[in-house]
């Protein structure tokens, strides 16, 4: 669970990162994940609490608690009337992911864009240019270092002794 006071002052889109739960096993062996970022539209098993076992589709996601809200899951309220209940990210397992947005289904299955194709980039000539670049900023001849030989009565230690 993330700690109350480093959620405070973090940005929205790094605070989206942490609401993640677990995969089913069919989901597992799919998409070779663990776990997945949980959005609306998703649906969920609840594993742990009072609604155990209880599935439902994602209704709308609280980032800044990681919590929540589950169709088919609500409480009576004091006053009367039902009131939806807010179950924490860590506590449900993802049976099926709503992959109705391109770029979700891109990171969940780990597809990456082919910008190194289209910029031209070649690794090899990097890594040698940076080796040339090396070799022509280093002085090839080094001057030796000149020991200094101090006298015993010129030393500060023997100052005194006179």
């Amino acid at each position: 669970m993330i700690n109350k006071n480093t959620t405070l002052n973090l940005k929205k889109h790094l605070l989206d990162k942490h609401i993640r739960s677990t995969l089913s096993d069919n989901l597992r062996k799919e998409y070779n994940k663990r776990n997945a970022r949980v959005i609306k539209g998703d649906t969920v098993k609840v594993l742990r609490g009072e609604y155990k076992n209880v599935e439902g589709k994602v209704e709308k996601v609280k980032t800044g608690r990681s919590t929540l809200f589950i169709e088919g899951i609500q409480r009576e309220a004091s006053k009367g009337g039902k009131v939806k209940v807010q179950i924490h990210s860590s506590n449900v397992m993802i049976t099926s992911l709503n992959l109705h947005d391109k770029n979700r289904s891109n990171v969940v299955r780990k597809v990456k864009s082919d910008n190194s194709v289209k910029k031209g980039i070649n690794i090899k000539s990097n890594i040698s240019k940076r080796r040339n670049r090396r070799n022509l900023n280093v002085k090839k001849v080094l001057k030796p270092q000149q020991k200094r030989v101090n006298d015993s009565n010129d030393s500060q230690d023997n100052k005194g002794d006179k």
